[in-house]
């Protein structure tokens, strides 16, 4: 059974929601911030309606990606380009905090390096999935492979 009190967040008026991964609550303004990111970004449109949810721009972007994701070369092409801009994300982010922590910020107190790890993990899975698919002459080698005597440290 549970125990405390059962908020019910879509009646706002009277309480306000709790920030996304603390204890603290958000202002009304960040309440209202929050709703409007939810219905301006068009992701539960497009989930909902397809396509035709799309504006103009977004559509030909989808054409081009169903054209792009028709072979494995397009598909590994994809996949190459969301790796380069995870890792991008991950090494921009740890520049931010070092230059922060020049400054004389802690790092503990800098907001960027809690989510940090959530892009390293995305990082991770994308170079990971990458790697999956690619052709083994493409895979790096293998070091284990090389101390066993593997067919790629034989030569």
């Amino acid at each position: 059974m549970l125990s405390g009190p059962i908020h019910d967040y879509r009646n706002l008026e009277s309480e306000t929601m709790p920030a996304s991964g603390t204890k603290e609550t958000m202002s009304e303004a960040e309440l209202e911030q929050r709703q409007e990111a939810r219905r301006s970004h068009g992701a539960y449109a497009f989930q909902g309606r397809g396509e035709q949810a799309l504006e103009p721009s977004k559509r030909s972007r989808f054409v081009e990606l169903q054209e792009q994701i028709t072979d494995k070369g397009g598909v590994i092409g994809l996949m190459q380009d969301r790796a380069i801009k995870a890792v991008m994300v991950c090494e921009l982010i740890e520049s931010y905090i070092g230059e922060e922590v020049e400054k004389g910020a802690k790092a503990p107190d800098i907001p960027a390096l809690k989510s940090l790890p959530a892009f390293w993990n995305s990082a991770q899975r994308a170079l990971s999935s990458l790697l999956s698919v690619m052709d083994d002459t493409d895979k790096p080698l293998d070091i284990t492979d090389l101390m066993k005597g593997g067919e790629n440290g034989s030569d």
